[in-house]
């Protein structure tokens, strides 16, 4: 699930299904697109599956931002949380 996160921000910062439109009439126009470098992803829910999409997030080079539901299991060595 971790893995399609990060399909899913890829899928819609470059509008995904406005390319494959555009390539179906072979219209190249050029368009801007979202990076999700420097882009901040949150997370609510900061179990094994939140912190592995952090941990891919963060080789994407974005921001993360994660909630858990029980704070006092901050650990001091996971950077996210």
């Amino acid at each position: 699930l971790a893995e399609y996160t990060m399909l899913a921000c890829g899928y819609f910062a470059k509008d995904l299904p406005r390319l494959l439109k555009n390539k179906k009439h072979k219209d190249w126009n050029k368009y801007s697109v979202l990076e999700v470098r420097g882009a901040i992803l949150g997370i609510i829910g900061y179990g094994d599956i939140g912190r592995a999409a952090a941990k891919l997030a963060k080789a994407y080079g974005m921001n993360v931002i994660a909630l858990r539901r029980n704070p006092e299991k901050h650990s001091a060595e996971d950077p996210f949380c």
